[in-house]
């Protein structure tokens, strides 16, 4: 299986597709959550062409706002809350209209 990265844009899709339909089908929350992390990261390389600027960001699930630090191919690296360091995919941030 070839990785994320090395996967053209319909493959992406396609690879979405697929585990979508296996989070559907999933009997436990461990197999939809770990599904669900697969999920981000494919979605990640579809967007690893956008600019991120630094700033505040919203994170899908969370409700601490992410200060954006750097990204780093398809991972956002920053602040939330009071954590020292914290990184996600880039496909999981949201921009804020405005700065807390």
């Amino acid at each position: 299986m070839k990785r994320y990265g090395e996967m053209s844009r319909d493959e992406l899709r396609e690879e979405l597709d697929r585990l979508e339909a296996a989070k559907r089908n999933a009997e436990f929350p461990s197999q939809r959550e770990m599904l669900e992390q697969k999920i981000w990261m494919a979605k990640a390389y579809l967007r690893s062409d956008e600019t991120f600027p630094q700033g505040v960001y919203k994170v899908a699930g969370r409700s601490e706002p992410f200060e954006l630090k750097y990204v780093n191919g398809v991972m956002a690296w920053g602040r939330i809350g009071t954590e020292d360091e914290a990184s996600f995919p880039i496909s999981m941030l949201e921009r804020r209209e405005h700065s807390l």
